[in-house]
């Protein structure tokens, strides 16, 4: 089975992927590793689009079970047709970003006062992440992730508001359960 699960920056895509593989053993990818290169500044410089969904698929199809954090679908069309179950998370802004805040100075600490480069990208990105629900926002945003939404002939679970991980990992081994046995009914019919 094939998973992904996205949302805005700060939703938790990437904790509930992880927490998820490790309790289902599920292969974790995230896409950040993947749009990213790994330098000493952190999400500074972008993989080479074609490079990226290169290797992506590489990792995508070595395994049979995968749940990607991140979302994946505008680096190439054929990524609507990967998965068989989309998980949405949104939470209100306001929560997240708080979260984004304390995670940016939990992961750079004084640089984010004391480094002129990591305190403009640090307003930048907060900037940037708190433009998701604000209509016509350019770029990644609710109304973008529900037009993807809307493309998809894929089941979708949709968690709204700031719910535990346990309760959201709930929800997706109660459908994982249900899509397999509706495909089990469907094979022995």
């Amino acid at each position: 089975m094939k998973i992904i699960i996205f949302g805005a920056s700060g939703s938790g895509t990437t904790t509930l992927a992880h927490h998820f593989s490790i309790i289902s053993g599920f292969h974790h990818l995230d896409s950040d590793d993947y749009y990213w290169l790994k330098s000493e500044r952190h999400f500074e410089f972008k993989r080479d689009p074609q490079e990226r969904n290169t290797l992506f698929i590489k990792n995508f199809e070595l395994h049979d079970n995968v749940v990607v954090s991140g979302p994946v679908f505008n680096w190439n069309e054929r990524f609507f047709n990967f998965f068989d179950l989309v998980v949405f998370l949104w939470i209100p802004p306001a929560i997240r970003i708080k979260r984004l805040i304390e995670r940016e100075k939990e992961r750079y600490g004084d640089l984010l006062e004391t480094d002129e480069y990591q305190k403009k990208k640090y307003k930048d990105f907060i900037k940037w992440s708190s433009g998701y629900d604000q209509p016509g926002f350019p770029g990644r945003s609710f109304e973008l992730h529900t037009r993807w939404m809307n493309k998809l002939q894929t089941p979708i679970i949709r968690i709204e508001g700031d719910t535990t991980i346990k309760y959201r990992i709930e929800l997706i081994v109660k459908k994982i359960n249900a899509l397999s046995y509706i495909r089990k009914k469907t094979l022995n019919s």
